[in-house]
């Protein structure tokens, strides 16, 4: 289900009592806004799910609005306590509520919300990086006008002045009008001082939304009217911006949205050990508005038995909930930061939010040495940060490994930066160098060929005997050749069927194998399109199947093996590998045996002259 779009249609009417400020007609004006009904339907837990998890985190979940669809919106606005409710919520809550509901079926509980918490919502959601999002500002600035003129009054009290300046100016040219001089002949609207007049030159919607927002200001808030026109005339872009967006890092900063380098601060060294909890004086120092309450969406990306889902599980005080609570918060909007995701984009939220899990998870399971009854008091001694930091530092220590195998060059030829490694070995390797390393499932399951966060110390386990066969197979592959290989460059692949950063340690193989059972030399030398048809000419006359053919080239090449390489253990980790491409290889080559002619490009397992 992708986006949806819905009409909201604002009907603005004068009192014929009223004194107009702007002689604006009234008119039914219809924004659009667009909303992601598939977002909430991807990203929210069934209903079996949800109860249970409520009934286990109630202590986490604590005042938690616990609203994650239109329905349980209308039930919760129901309530006579609703605007209390809200108004105690924090506003990265209430945010997120609004992002999975919709904001067009949000509009009643826009009308609860505070002067903070509307100020808020465009901090989390009008900026990327430091650049402000016009379309998102006037999707928040519509929804309020479509809650009548007090309600789009407030949200402008709310908002910083710099941006609604920075808005208008893109919509409207302000005109300085001299008593004693005639009017500009413009569509002009004059200010009550008749001091300005007000050319709408923006299109659409945004000029709808400028003629509205001007309206209401001038009629329930001249003060702030005049002092915006007085901004649009007097200021540039630049300072607008600029002002705003070092208000806005202020605020986000207090909440844990530092700037991306800072944040980058979590992914720092720290030891394999316990680390004590801050002093109650250092705490209360650094007391900010975080959430308290563990929002549906980090509920929803838990793993009921995994560690961190049991360590939340043994908190029975309430307060140490809330301390809990507000270090996952703060972390979470860290890595939100790092990530250079605008939390309302619930689909880039979500990895966010699983990375924090997994990495907790796993600085609780090596902490705990696999014991999930000692998770509780782990969790509960040691700060948010410390443990996740713990669980990459474990990352770390792959992603230095396989940079150290890599800075070797024995698993990649010269002037070459890509490896000879193959699927999954490659995509592997390469998930491990990522400044945050992920884990490849095509390892678990050949069908896939995407990433995930390391979820237990199992995949750390299984990385470390990969990295280490991967480590082994560039030590031990060069010396079957000895100096034969030397032979392959740009140059002499320059007519072959792969290019020299194409190249696999498959194929180098497979080839050397060939060129020996057919000229009785164990080398890599490049096959004409003739020499393989005639190999295959020869091989042929035997009738061999697949197996027998396999069974073939994995014999010669053990042979070849056992000659050179005198670490049996280094020889067991090349023969694993060279049973997989004498397979592949004897899969391509068995159905070519009966054929007139063969298209050298369109050989994968060997290096072939194509032209």
């Amino acid at each position: 289900m992708g986006p949806v779009r819905g009409r909201l249609s604002v009907r603005f009417v004068r009192p014929g009592w009223f004194v107009p400020y702007f002689t604006i007609k009234p008119r039914l004006i219809s924004i659009e806004i667009e909303t992601s009904v598939a977002q909430l339907y991807n990203l929210t837990m069934n209903f079996e799910r949800e109860k249970r998890d409520q009934q286990s985190l109630a202590l986490f979940l604590g005042s938690s609005l616990r609203i994650t669809d239109k329905s349980q919106l209308e039930e919760f606005l129901a309530q006579a306590d609703a605007r209390k409710l809200v108004y105690s919520a924090p506003y990265q809550d209430v945010f997120l509520i609004i992002k999975m509901v919709g904001l067009a079926d949000s509009l009643e509980l826009l009308r609860l919300t505070s002067k903070e918490q509307r100020r808020g919502f465009v901090d989390l959601d009008c900026w990327r990086k430091d650049s402000f999002h016009m379309p998102s500002f006037m999707e928040w600035l519509a929804a309020f006008i479509q809650c009548g003129p007090e309600e789009t009054v407030r949200m402008a009290r709310a908002v910083d002045p710099n941006l609604l300046a920075l808005f208008l100016r893109e919509n409207i040219q302000v005109h300085s009008l001299d008593p004693d001089e005639p009017s500009p002949d413009l569509p002009l609207t004059l200010t009550p001082d008749n001091r300005f007049g007000i050319e709408i030159t923006g299109e659409a919607e945004a000029a709808m939304i400028s003629r509205l927002l001007l309206d209401a200001l001038f009629r329930f808030d001249p003060a702030l009217g005049y002092d915006l026109i007085d901004r649009v005339y007097w200021e540039n872009r630049v300072s607008l911006e600029e002002g705003a967006y070092q208000e806005k890092r202020r605020r986000l900063e207090e909440i844990g949205f530092v700037d991306y380098y800072d944040a980058l601060e979590i992914y720092g060294e720290a030891h394999l050990t316990l680390t004590p909890l801050p002093s109650k004086d250092d705490e209360k120092k650094g007391t900010v508005a975080l959430s308290s309450t563990l929002p549906a969406l980090f509920v929803a990306s838990l793993v009921p038995g995994d560690f961190l889902w049991e360590a939340l599980q043994t908190v029975q005080d309430r307060k140490e909930a809330e301390r809990i609570s507000q270090g996952l918060a703060a972390l979470a909007n860290r890595l939100l930061s790092i990530h250079s995701v605008t939390p309302g984009d619930l689909e880039k939220v979500r990895p966010a939010l699983e990375e924090l899990r997994d990495t907790l998870s796993l600085g609780l399971e090596y902490l705990a040495q696999g014991q999930k009854d000692q998770v509780g008091e782990i969790l509960q001694r040691n700060d948010i940060q410390s443990l996740f930091k713990i669980g990459f530092n474990l990352l770390s220590i792959l992603h230095d490994q396989a940079d150290r195998i890599f800075r070797q060059g024995r698993l990649r030829l010269d002037g070459v930066e890509e490896t000879l490694l193959e699927s999954p070995e490659a995509e592997f390797f390469s998930g491990l160098r990522r400044l945050r390393p992920l884990f490849f499932e095509g390892l678990e399951d050949p069908g896939k060929a995407t990433y995930r966060s390391f979820g237990s110390l199992i995949d750390i386990e299984i990385s470390k005997k990969i990295l280490k066969e991967i480590g082994a197979l560039g030590h031990v592959f060069w010396k079957v050749f000895g100096d034969s290989v030397s032979e392959l460059s740009v140059e002499s692949l320059g007519s072959a069927n792969v290019s020299l950063r194409d190249l696999r340690f498959s194929q180098i193989f497979n080839t050397a194998v060939v060129n020996s059972l057919s000229k009785g030399m164990f080398q890599p030398v490049i096959l004409s399109g003739s020499d393989l048809q005639e190999f295959l000419k020869s091989i042929s006359a035997r009738k061999p199947n697949r197996i027998q053919f396999a069974e073939q080239l994995i014999s010669l090449a053990r042979m070849h093996i056992e000659e050179s390489v005198e670490d049996l253990q280094e020889g067991s980790v090349l023969l694993r590998f060279l049973e997989k491409w004498s397979n592949a290889c004897a899969e391509e080559l068995v159905p070519l045996m009966g054929e007139a002619k063969i298209d050298p490009r369109l050989i994968r397992t060997l290096i072939v002259r194509a032209r």
